[in-house]
């Protein structure tokens, strides 16, 4: 079994204070808390059996660096100091996802892009599904190019066809977000481009090497994501967030979750991924680690990051203690909820 973290990393004068209660009933009954069965990079499972107090939470996330951050992170969390076994899977595309949660096979999906980017894959699956909070909110997308381009606005991308050799650079195949490129186009009646898909990495590498040779290039792109800091960069207007039909208005990232999951699992673990919000900071940081990760595992790089982030792991704890503490049950937001129509976006 995994040695107890909290209770490894700090002193029982250190601990979160309902953490320390739990470590030390734990340490009495002579049963350090287990980790789960966290994926580790070549698919096996960490060592641990379940927890008496909790099922394995079955986690599934999609190879979009941020997201894949969170989860791996959350995963640190959820079994480190929480006592909650997990289980984490990667899938391929946000639609593989959702039908995961929606079928049973797994239990929480926290990249939920809503209402535009996962509207298809809601509709159809919402009723076997419940928002049970935000992961970050206001979110944008859009066609993006380097800043040295003289390209300013989706309506003229047709001038720099030869330039482009007719291609648009998304990310994997079948994904809506290369579906909006594709909107975009049509909405300005442009011909002759073809939207490449490829893995989100290979994407960025793309960028990356045109920007080395000052060449010109079109990807599509979205907030939050560490190409921001890496690059100079800009959204071609009328082809962006609230300014084209296919972006739609700004959209917040949520933890979606099948109907059993808030009665299934410890209201402490429930609590935690519903008040699990992340800022611009936190999802920066985030990122960085596990760009930067070289050959180190993206389990090492969750434990590295919370062990260099005390503080941001320390807010969430606190607001999942306040919300098991309270006598009412957990509520899953309403479907239709946006950071623009509920009163908990004003927050």
């Amino acid at each position: 079994m995994r040695p107890f973290l909290v209770s490894r990393k700090h002193s029982a004068a250190s601990l979160h204070p309902f953490l320390a209660v739990l470590a030390a009933g734990l340490l009495a009954l002579g049963v350090a808390g287990c980790g789960g069965g966290a994926s580790n990079d070549d698919g096996a499972s960490a060592d641990g059996g379940a927890s008496a107090s909790s099922p394995t939470l079955n986690m599934v996330t999609v190879n979009w660096i941020e997201g894949l951050a969170m989860s791996y992170m959350q995963a640190q969390v959820l079994e480190d100091s929480l006592n909650v076994p997990v289980d984490l899977k990667e899938v391929q595309g946000g639609g593989i996802a959702f039908s995961s949660v929606a079928n049973g096979d797994r239990d929480f999906f926290n990249e939920a892009w809503l209402p535009t980017t996962h509207q298809n894959s809601w509709g159809d699956l919402h009723e076997q599904l419940q928002k049970l909070g935000y992961t970050y909110r206001g979110t944008s997308g859009g066609l993006v190019v380097p800043a040295y381009m003289g390209l300013r606005s989706a309506a003229n991308i047709d001038e720099y066809r030869e330039a482009l050799d007719g291609k648009i650079y998304g990310i994997e195949a079948g994904s809506p977000t290369n579906e909006n490129v594709r909107q975009v186009l049509d909405q300005h009646s442009i011909e002759g481009f073809s939207v490449v898909a490829a893995s989100g990495p290979a994407t960025w590498q793309r960028l990356r090497s045109a920007i080395q040779d000052r060449e010109p290039i079109i990807v599509t792109g979205w907030k939050p994501h560490w190409k921001w800091s890496e690059f100079d960069l800009r959204y071609l207007q009328n082809g962006k967030t609230n300014q084209s039909p296919a972006y739609g208005p700004p959209e917040d990232i949520f933890t979606v979750v099948d109907n059993q999951f808030v009665d299934e699992f410890p209201k402490d673990a429930v609590c935690f991924l519903k008040e699990f919000e992340a800022n611009d900071q936190q999802v920066g940081s985030l990122m960085n680690t596990f760009r930067t990760r070289g050959d180190m595992g993206k389990t090492a790089a969750a434990e590295q990051w919370v062990r260099n982030h005390p503080e941001h792991v320390t807010q969430w704890l606190d607001e999942a203690e306040a919300c098991a503490a309270s006598e009412e049950a957990v509520t899953p937001l309403p479907d239709d909820a946006t950071h623009s129509s509920t009163s908990e976006s004003a927050a």
